[in-house]
């Protein structure tokens, strides 16, 4: 009577220790380890998919999947035509990528009539953001004289159709 006792108190255990292993939900053993990266230059660790921007830098770090840090840097765009300045933006503590400067490109076009300044703005992709266009009309080449300085040239009067030009 005892052994039999004793056999339906280990199937028992054994019972309660099978059917405690099934409502344990199933973990990697990665779970055991941090998942996080640490960004050398701040000293913050960042957990996997979380992003941020170094502050005064404006680079973008990111915690990839593998582990690894991903950087995104403001670049300078190559497709730009024309004479080019950054534009730095005025707020300081902007995220990544509107703290990116923006570049200014001025092109100038001359004809017989007039100046034309055209101004386009750039972001750090090269993507157009804005576009300007200034035109000077010049109504006459020659230099103004004085009152007291004779010419021996007759004034020329105009000719063709004058409406045009206006």
């Amino acid at each position: 009577m005892e052994s039999l006792a004793c056999l339906g108190l280990v199937l028992q255990l054994l019972l309660w220790v099978c059917k405690g292993h099934t409502a344990v939900p199933y973990r990697s053993r990665n779970y055991l380890f941090t998942q996080y990266c640490k960004d050398a230059q701040t000293g913050r660790e960042l957990y996997v998919g979380e992003v941020i921007t170094r502050p005064g830098q404006c680079t973008r770090v990111q915690c990839l999947g593998t582990l690894e840090l991903w950087e995104d840097n403001c670049q300078v765009p190559k497709s730009l035509k024309g004479d080019c300045a950054p534009v730095q933006p005025t707020d300081l503590n902007l995220d990544y990528p509107k703290c990116c400067p923006m570049y200014e490109c001025k092109t100038y076009r001359r004809n017989d009539f007039s100046e034309l300044e055209l101004t386009n703005t750039y972001d750090h992709y090269g993507n157009l953001r804005r576009s300007n266009m200034a035109e000077v009309i010049v109504m006459n080449k020659e230099p103004r004289r004085l009152d007291n300085q004779a010419s021996s040239q007759p004034l020329r009067e105009p000719t063709g159709n004058i409406d045009r030009y206006i």
